[in-house]
């Protein structure tokens, strides 16, 4: 049997991955086309539109049957997201799915049916699971939440609130007094905000923090694969540019100095493939050193992306820094996306961790 035909361990086999990656590629092209990208990034009432048309491709389901669909699948629908820079809300729908799939609580569960109907959007507030110092907290008094937790996205547009806390969850609506939401403009776009919690009403879970933890670096995970789709999205326009760009008479492309930066960056992203799908696969298969083979990947992935990132941004030249351009927008994409929940530094320090054991 090829490779590209044989089942892996539960979930989809290759040749069902790469369909699902064609009809992604293409439900993407039409409701989030390149050319009004940048345009839409920054409207609200665009932005809220995506959702209920991903969610009748069944991808709000996402993270909710770990048989049929696992980690792998959600990689790849990631990357597709990079790769078009669309800002989906889709990181809250996988974090939900995947925290509250074995809930009880009919709250919960209507919440879960909203959310793959298309009717509702979730952000994830990860707090201390965030692995950023900076991120915050928030803590539950009764029924009510109160805290600051930073560094959430789809924020501006998301119906509720998915706030982590020691051993659970609180759910809160967008809505609810006492909630407040607060953009803090920076590399990405859409920007992520800043939420207040003043006795806001809530709805808590009791969630073991191990999974919650588990949760999270899926999260850091599905980042990392949006930072790949969009460096080689920027990748694909290098390529493009340097065949068509003359200089003294030739393409550019003909020049070595050109030549060995494109192919340094394939080589860069071939390996953050490799690695992600690694630490994907290592998961859905229930390799118990799965979370090793992620921290590997993202120690891996960072560095090479963020280079591949600058690197097609020289072949490319002035063009290349125009907003109107579409390369900006996958720059911003690359380095938000790698350089939060802790980053490179928090990836080699559990590896540390692992290989050396825990600082005394």
């Amino acid at each position: 049997m090829n490779g590209s035909s044989a089942q892996n361990i539960d979930g989809m086999s290759d040749a069902e991955r790469s369909l699902l990656r064609r009809s992604v590629r293409d439900v993407l092209s039409n409701i989030w086309p390149a050319d009004k990208a940048v345009d839409n990034s920054g409207n609200a009432e665009a932005i809220a539109t995506l959702w209920p048309a991903m969610a009748r491709q069944g991808l709000s389901s996402l993270g909710s049957n770990a048989a049929e669909v696992g980690l792998r699948e959600i990689a790849l629908v990631f990357e597709e997201l990079g790769r078009a820079a669309c800002p989906a809300p889709l990181l809250g729908a996988v974090g939900a799915n995947l925290a509250l799939a074995t809930q009880p609580s009919n709250t919960a569960r209507a919440l879960l049916e909203d959310l793959r109907q298309g009717n509702a959007t979730i952000a994830l507030a990860l707090g201390a699971f965030d692995g950023d110092p900076a991120a915050g907290r928030a803590e539950t008094r009764g029924d009510r939440l109160s805290g600051k937790v930073s560094f959430v996205e789809d924020a501006q547009t998301a119906t509720h609130f998915l706030v982590f806390l020691d051993g659970g969850v609180a759910v809160v609506a967008s809505d609810a007094p006492g909630v407040r939401v607060e953009a803090t403009p920076g590399l990405a776009v859409p920007a992520f905000s800043e939420l207040t919690l003043k006795n806001a009403p809530t709805l808590r879970l009791d969630i073991p923090s191990e999974l919650l933890a588990d949760v999270a670096l899926v999260a850091r995970l599905a980042c990392a694969s949006r930072a790949l789709g969009a460096a080689h999205r920027a990748f694909d326009l290098a390529v493009d540019h340097a065949k068509a760009r003359k200089q003294f008479g030739q393409p550019i492309g003909q020049f070595q100095a050109i030549q060995h930066k494109l192919a340094n960056c394939l080589i860069s992203l071939d390996g953050a493939r490799l690695a992600l799908d690694a630490a994907a696969a290592a998961r859905d298969n229930d390799n118990p050193d799965w979370r090793v083979f992620a921290s590997s990947a993202v120690a891996f992935a960072s560095p090479a992306l963020r280079t591949v990132s600058i690197e097609t941004h020289r072949a490319l030249g002035a063009i290349g820094y125009a907003e109107e351009h579409e390369a900006p927008r996958h720059f911003r994409r690359v380095h938000a996306d790698l350089a939060r929940f802790g980053g490179v530094s928090r990836a080699r320090a559990e590896l540390a961790d692992f290989l050396l054991g825990p600082v005394q």
